[in-house]
């Protein structure tokens, strides 16, 4: 019960951050306003961004509130910032899962050209979330990749990502033989934005995972889709979808931004 009331008190919290910024705005509204165009990840923006998600796994359910902090520092730099808070039924244990933080760096845009954005990230996930618990990986992860822009038409683009992916032994105690070992892997995927107006679209990211190079065992093809629709130029209503189908893991999820 007391897990469940600092749930509520966050989602509380963050709804009356929402109020507030849909307030400001309106107090505001003499002021230009850029049209939001989130459905390339190449486009920088500053934003808040609160989500409740449900993830369905094989012997197991995971309920959470996930707070994700993006500023754009300029049209060249954005930092992002991630904190789940979960709680898992076959535990029945709460709590803080992973953080994340994520840099990118995108050194050439021009959306003119067919070669349209080119850029680098380094994603960093901190196994904050207890393993015992089923809150968290138990293991540093670190992602560095490239991306590239390719405008094909105005209704439809792709970034293709690839990325390396480097993650640490377990942090958490006794693990067996076989799991205590880093692994270094290699991930490719496909951001594809489909524009349906100015004020809906969805990104279908299709992705290959090769978790370990040492064990084709832990390939894995996953599939996300991600749909947003804009409520007015400062906020947008998101879903989201994950397959993991070989692990028959699947989360689904449904989220407010708030953008300043």
């Amino acid at each position: 019960m007391k897990n469940l009331k600092l749930l509520v008190f966050v989602i509380a919290m963050s709804s009356s951050f929402l109020t507030f910024a849909q307030d400001d705005e309106q107090s505001n509204t003499n002021e230009s306003t850029e049209t939001l165009d989130t459905s390339k990840p190449t486009n920088f923006y500053s934003f808040l961004d609160n989500t409740l998600e449900y993830s369905s796994q094989e012997n197991q359910n995971v309920y959470g509130y996930r707070g994700k902090l993006t500023l754009a520092l300029s049209e060249a730099h954005m930092v992002l910032v991630e904190a789940p808070l979960l709680y898992n039924d076959r535990t029945s244990k709460f709590g803080l899962g992973d953080l994340r933080a994520r840099y990118f760096f995108l050194p050439y845009k021009n959306y003119d050209k067919t070669i349209g954005a080119f850029g680098a990230s380094i994603d960093v996930f901190a196994p904050t979330g207890s393993f015992e618990n089923g809150l968290g990986s138990g293991r540093f992860i670190v992602s560095p990749g490239l991306t590239v822009g390719i405008m094909a038409a105005d209704w439809i683009q792709f970034f293709p990502i690839a990325s390396y992916q480097y993650a640490s032994k377990p942090t958490y105690n006794n693990p067996s033989p076989a799991a205590d070992v880093a692994t270094h892997g290699f991930s490719f995927q496909v951001i594809t934005p489909i524009i349906f107006s100015e004020k809906f679209f969805m990104q279908v990211t299709p992705v290959l995972k090769l978790n370990n190079f040492n064990d084709e065992r832990q390939d894995r093809f996953e599939q996300e889709v991600f749909a947003a629709y804009t409520l007015n130029p400062k906020m947008q209503l998101t879903a989201f979808y994950s397959g993991k189908f070989e692990d028959k893991n699947h989360t689904v999820s449904a989220g407010l931004s708030v953008f300043f």
